[in-house]
């Protein structure tokens, strides 16, 4: 019965996208051009970059169905999520290899991995305030300091309207009783301009004790001094309580986790003339982690407990950008940061990171473009962390270009690592060092004529002084013993067809395997394919089929637990409105496949949403 009611949907979810196509032809030309800011921290066309990175957008992200930051990124080529399944579920993403305490988060360039575990849960992120998302592939050290080993992703959040104002209101209902509801305004007053957004998620879950609940709030406000001088200042928080149920061997009926976040984030803006800018920022990011045992052994027996970890990470940035002689640009640099620790398991901890950095673009010739950069970091308790770099980039013409780059980075013990107590059987190691590594690669892109444009990169990374926990003498503790050698190839391709369909099929093929054993490291398949094929018409009307292909991984470094390959495969529907409004609707694992992201925590098998939008 369950069978027949599934097949109906998503029949006529496919005869309702089908019925709206129009079949005319499409005689435009594809536009291409974008503007990036992570590679260098300044703005840059697209086409000028030495760096494969990926640009999604608004559009991109509302026509994705998404539910979160992880169905956005998940189809990247070299991207790799760590999903404990459902809403709610811990969700974290690795690159090209890396775990996920080496891939950075930037939001608006304020760098958000917790120093506790070095990780960020991207299921903490709303969607409704995203402009645009920009992934980094590869190394970034020389530039942002400690975690870019794999790769950075920065989150770039709306800004207000640049005329008198704007609302949206999303509503959406899904699969176990899925509610999500957003809320967005900005208005423009003159010289001041204000963005406000909301998000409300509820569900009661897949699986026992997956109930969860959420909220958040953000605020954003501009204010031009004049013309090119203007002031931002960027608040908000997330609030959210959810079951964690363990394994599915071994699970928790009754074990709840509470997480609150806040942050506040000062920017200033000053553009003298042409190429010369001077930014500053100061933030405060502040975390906490309840983590809440409730094991009843009978109705007069009860035993609770309840474990809380606090961060705070207080910095400064103060940036400046000037071009001289017409072909350099200098990009120079100065951080300041204060991390703090205070928890029940590792008590009160604190560091300070002080960093200056140097990027220096050189246009040798008219068509070759090279940089040379070098960050150096001084921890409060590491020392001196240098992070050389350099890159080039060669175009034949406009459609053909080679890059190439090579990479000094770095990632810094976090405080669970150094400072977890001593109970015994386990403890952390206040003597770690941190993380090396130095990666190469080289990339093309073409595009072949106005209908296919593709990229070919390879790259190799060695890592050295990797944090490996192990039993010495009985008793768990992290060293710097482990090395690893990864390298890999991403082929992206991208073909646009008459009547407005479009199909996107990337590759990633990955040998990521340590040194010493030649063993698989964790979690990181050999093979992923991505593929979609989406029709964009005229008459309001996306419809796009998604297709994902991930290889067999293995869970332990032994290589002795496999989780088996899987195939995913789904829909999206949006149709919009003269009136301002759009209906859409997804479907996620449309065969209803039985798989695992990691072992022993089962991903949903089927699940639908649908919902609107309005702006007005």
């Amino acid at each position: 019965m369950k069978e027949s009611i599934r097949k109906s949907i998503i029949l006529a979810t496919m005869i309702i996208a089908l019925s709206g196509i129009s079949w005319a032809e499409d005689e435009d030309d594809i536009n291409l051009e974008k503007i990036v800011v992570t590679p260098s921290r300044i703005e840059e066309n697209y086409e000028d970059l030495s760096r494969n990175v990926d640009v999604i957008t608004e559009e991109d992200i509302e026509l994705s169905g998404a539910k979160d930051l992880t169905q956005v990124l998940t189809g990247i080529t070299s991207v790799n999520m760590s999903d404990y399944g459902g809403l709610g579920g811990l969700k974290n993403i690795r690159m090209r290899g890396s775990t996920a305490s080496q891939v950075l988060i930037l939001l608006d360039g304020r760098p958000v991995n917790n120093p506790r575990d070095g990780e960020v849960d991207l299921s903490n992120i709303p969607l409704a305030n995203i402009e645009r998302v920009e992934v980094m592939h590869g190394p970034a050290s020389n530039l942002y300091g400690s975690s870019a080993m794999g790769g950075v992703v920065n989150i770039i959040t709306k800004r207000p309207p640049k005329e008198k104002q704007e609302t949206q209101f999303t509503s959406s209902f899904g699969t176990f009783r899925t509610y999500i509801e957003q809320l967005v305004h900005g208005a423009k007053i003159g010289k001041f301009g204000y963005l406000i957004s909301g998000d409300y998620k509820s569900s009661e879950g897949f699986r026992s004790n997956t109930e969860f609940n959420a909220r958040d709030f953000n605020a954003k406000f501009e204010y031009e001094l004049n013309k090119e001088n203007s002031l931002t200042l960027n608040s908000g928080f997330y609030k959210s309580m959810q079951g964690t149920p363990g394994k599915i061997s071994n699970p928790d009926i009754d074990d709840k986790q509470r997480v609150l976040n806040n942050f506040l984030d000062l920017s200033w803006s000053f553009r003298p003339e042409g190429e010369t800018l001077v930014s500053a920022k100061i933030y405060n990011n502040y975390d906490r982690l309840e983590f809440i045992e409730n094991s009843a052994g009978s109705v007069f027996d009860t035993a609770f407990s309840k474990d809380i970890h606090t961060t705070q990470v207080r910095g400064y940035d103060l940036q400046f950008n000037k071009r001289l002689l017409n072909n350099y640009l200098a990009i120079c640099g100065f951080s300041y940061i204060t991390n703090l620790n205070d928890s029940t398991s590792s008590a009160k901890h604190k560091y300070t990171v002080r960093a200056a950095y140097l990027e220096n673009q050189l246009d040798l010739f008219r068509d070759l473009k090279m940089s040379l950069g070098v960050r150096v970091d001084d921890y409060s308790n590491f020392g001196l962390q240098p992070s050389p770099s350099f890159s080039l980039l060669y175009k034949f013409n406009e459609n053909n270009k080679l890059r190439t780059s090579i990479n000094r980075n770095f990632r810094a013990p976090t405080f669970n690592d150094l400072y977890w107590p001593d109970q015994g059987w386990v403890k952390g190691n206040p003597d770690l060092k941190p993380e090396r590594g130095s990666t190469a690669e080289i990339g093309y892109e073409t595009n072949l004529n106005k209908y296919l444009s593709s990229s070919l990169t390879y790259y190799r990374s060695n890592y050295s002084q990797l944090i490996n926990w192990g039993e010495e003498a009985g008793v768990w503790m992290p060293k710097n013993i482990g090395a690893a050698v990864i390298q890999g190839v991403e082929l992206e391709n991208k073909i646009y067809l008459p009547a407005h369909f479009e199909i996107d099929i990337g590759y990633t093929y990955l040998l990521a395997k340590d040194k010493k054993t030649h063993k698989f490291l964790v979690y990181q398949p050999q093979d992923k394919v991505d593929a979609v094929v989406r029709y964009n018409g005229i008459n309001g009307l996306v419809v796009e089929l998604k297709g994902q292909f991930t290889g067999k991984r293995f869970a332990d470094p032994n290589n002795l637990i496999k989780v088996k390959q899987f195939f995913l495969l789904g829909l999206n529907l949006s149709k919009k409105f003269k009136n301002g409004l759009t209906y859409y609707a997804s479907i996620d694992n449309m065969l209803a496949r039985k798989y695992q992201v990691i072992n022993e925590y089962p991903m949903p098998r089927f699940s639908i949403t649908s919902g609107i939008k309005f702006d007005f």
